[in-house]
């Protein structure tokens, strides 16, 4: 926290509460470096300043104005996600909105409601695996290509590495297929 203290930015959904705010944000910044985000979240704010606002915009104007942020179907989706706030609500889990994953509900909740749930991303995910030495599902592919056994492992993890088609059990073995 020192740190952070020391070497924040000042990026304008840091000084909002308004959680149709912080969700622009979050789903802007999905592999979206921040540089690009700001002045087209702000733009976005300004054309869209409530979720009844982006609800009734049209798709072709949502996308126009996404232009350059990358993977358009995020737009749209937040777009969605606008509507079914405008019409019910903020929901009580947000993973029920379209687009919203674990990460951006709980990064939401966070900032607008002071809830304390953690927004585990990538990076944070990656350094808690090697903490706590677990196995992704990178590693156990890896190493099956090195024909070295595969670990005990996650047995959620299995089943989508077979559902993905990336392994084979059979006999209680795994095998690449």
């Amino acid at each position: 926290m020192a740190w952070y203290d020391r070497n924040k930015r000042d990026l304008p959904w840091r000084n909002t509460t308004d959680p149709y705010a912080i969700l622009v944000s979050e789903v802007m910044l999905q592999q979206t470096q921040v540089e690009r985000v700001v002045p087209r979240y702000l733009a976005w704010l300004e054309r869209w300043p409530t979720v009844r606002a982006l609800a009734s915009a049209s798709g072709g104007d949502v996308i126009r104005e996404w232009q350059g942020l990358g993977y358009n179907r995020r737009a749209l989706s937040l777009q969605r996600a606008a509507a079914v706030v405008a019409a019910d609500g903020w929901p009580e889990d947000l993973r029920s909105l379209p687009g919203v994953g674990p990460y951006t509900a709980a990064a939401v909740a966070s900032f607008a409601w002071d809830r304390q749930e953690a927004a585990i991303d990538t990076n944070v995910r990656r350094v808690l695996e090697r903490r706590e030495g677990r196995f992704t599902p990178g590693r156990v592919v890896a190493a099956l290509v090195a024909g070295e056994p595969v670990p005990d492992v996650n047995e959620r993890i299995l089943a989508g590495l077979e559902r993905d088609g990336l392994i084979v059990r059979a006999d209680g073995h795994v095998r690449l297929p």
